[in-house]
């Protein structure tokens, strides 16, 4: 099965990759803040080609593809602060756990958080916290499935895209700064 990908320079995030998978986005990586592009930046990063690999999916170039076109035209919409919602087919690739909370991710409000473990609870155990904050840190698709709105109980917990990019998504969405505390890296 092929993986169609393709990049969106959105100005002032940086440089977003996804991929599409039997006409549904199964993959979104966050641009990398404050670390250099690799040399061989004009390629899939990293992230993408294992993403690819764990799933038996062979890569290909997308230079005409709707889905992505309508997702860069959503991405930098609700990057601009024009949108809310995002309106994509999605194509979630992980366990039926994982599955199961990216679901419960979908259905919390934007400018609203949770902490993990009021997510685990959501979910039926809150002594899952641990699992439900691993299985944030594998979502495959974040801020279409927004993992960065759940947060620890005494500050940002982590996120896969960097503090700094969950802080700078929950600041778009309505949380003032100075409500900001430092988490854990991750």
């Amino acid at each position: 099965m092929y993986m169609h990908v393709g990049r969106y320079e959105a100005a002032g995030w940086g440089e977003f990759w996804a991929g599409v998978v039997g006409g549904r986005i199964a993959f979104l990586h966050l641009p990398e803040e404050g670390s250099p592009k690799p040399p061989q930046a004009d390629g899939p990063p990293r992230e993408l080609l294992q993403f690819a690999r764990k799933w038996g999916l062979s890569i290909t170039s997308a230079k005409n593809n709707s889905l992505l076109d309508e997702l860069w035209q959503q991405l930098g919409q609700y990057l601009q602060g024009e949108r809310r919602q995002f309106q994509l087919p999605l194509l979630l690739l992980g366990t039926g756990f994982q599955k199961a909370v990216w679901e419960k991710l979908t259905t919390i409000p934007w400018g609203t958080t949770v902490t993990y473990g009021e997510l685990a609870a959501s979910l039926g155990n809150r002594g899952l916290a641990r699992a439900v904050g691993q299985a944030n840190s594998l979502n495959p698709v974040p801020i279409i499935v927004p993992c960065h709105r759940v947060v620890a109980v005494g500050g940002l917990g982590g996120y896969s895209g960097g503090l700094s990019m969950k802080q700078r998504l929950l600041q778009l969405e309505g949380w003032p700064l100075t409500t900001m505390v430092e988490g854990k890296g991750g």
